[in-house]
């Protein structure tokens, strides 16, 4: 069996503020959307937002089950930077070394844990 990752799926409970924290403030393209989701296309997958009825909770993040989604970036420095200017909230006040890479989760509006990782060479 050969897979890829076709989408990522989020779930929120407000498609305006998920809309503002996906395309203003991260820059995703917004492909299409209607009252029950908002479909982005980022480079190799997909990122559909999903209309729901509760928020996450980040408490006891990476203790408990659960996944995130790990947005590459080139430099974790200056996306840190930049994001934390817009008002992202970052569960770390300073970059994690990992198997990875470099990484530092943040939160979207509802406590859904992503993360930003500089990949190792």
């Amino acid at each position: 069996m050969d897979l890829s990752i076709h989408s990522v799926l989020v779930f929120a409970p407000d498609l305006d503020r998920a809309r503002h924290f996906y395309e203003e403030l991260l820059g995703l393209h917004l492909d299409r959307m209607d009252e029950s989701y908002l479909l982005f296309q980022c480079t190799g997958f997909q990122l559909t937002v999903f209309l729901c009825e509760l928020e996450s909770t980040s408490d006891n993040y990476s203790r408990k089950a659960g996944s995130s989604i790990a947005f590459a970036v080139p430099d974790l420095d200056a996306a840190f930077s930049e994001l934390s200017t817009k008002g992202v909230h970052f569960l770390h006040t300073a970059p994690n070394d990992g198997p990875i890479g470099r990484y530092m989760a943040f939160l979207n509006p509802f406590g859904t844990v992503h993360e930003l990782v500089e990949a190792k060479d």
